[in-house]
Order: C-alpha cells, then structure tokens, then sequence
C-alpha cells in the first residue's frame, strides 16, 4: 500500500480529438496508471500524464511516466513484435494472486488492435514511461 501518491498533469491545449469513446481511452490508461502504482516501490510516488504533439510527423502523444523504479528489462523485451510486458498472463506479482497479468495487456489491446494506435513502455533514469501514439 501507497499513501504518498502525486498525479501531476501536463495537457496540450491543441490535442487533436480522438474519434474513441472515452471508456475505452480510460480503459488504455487506467491500466498503465495502475501499473506505475503497483510495481513503483517507492515512497512519495508522483505519476505524470501529459500529452504532447509533433506537428512534423502529424502524431500525438499520451505519456504515463512515474519516478518509481521502472520496469524488468526483460519485460522491455519483444516477443513476435510485443514488449514482453503487454502479452498476456505476464506479471512480476506473485501467480496466486488473482487477475495477475491483465491489465497491460488489455492496454495493448484495445490501443493497438481496436483504436490502430502504438504503445510502448520504456525505463527513465528513474521510472518508467508508457507512450501511446496517436497518428491524427
């Protein structure tokens, strides 16, 4: 249990409107929020969402980072195209616990394979970053 959480914002004023119900954009980033709170290992845990344009490459961005300890390289592999930590039934919790690897992968699902979006995890120097990007 966490009693020192800080989520902080960061939007774009510009960011395109996405043509996505937002259940289903919650149901991409609750999981990755989530994520950032269960596997952080730290005591003042500050969880950042931002977004983010790049009128170059048409793209927009959604970001989860947070300062915790970041992620298992081995996680951060790729299996058939998939980071390790977006496949199914992956998870660092113990496997008696129940619905243990689910959450990042329903994140992966429903933004790739439903919405045609790309998703990505990655380690900072501390924490780890999830981005998820939006072609306008």
């Amino acid at each position: 249990k966490m009693e020192n959480i800080e989520f902080k914002m960061e939007l774009s004023p510009d960011f395109p409107k996405v043509h996505i119900n937002e259940f289903v954009v919650w149901e991409i980033i609750e999981p990755l929020i989530q994520n950032s709170i269960d596997h952080a290992n730290t005591e003042n845990l500050l969880v950042l969402i931002s977004t983010e344009i790049d009128t170059g490459t048409n793209k927009a961005y959604i970001i989860i980072e947070d300062n915790g300890k970041g992620i298992k390289e081995n996680l951060l592999e790729e299996v058939d195209g998939i980071q390790k930590i977006f496949v199914e039934n992956v998870t660092t919790k113990n496997f008696e616990e129940r619905r243990s690897g689910y959450g990042c992968y329903i994140a992966y699902e429903l933004a790739v394979n439903r919405c045609g979006w790309k998703l990505r995890a990655e380690n900072k120097t501390t924490g780890c970053k999830f981005v998820i990007a939006i072609d306008n």
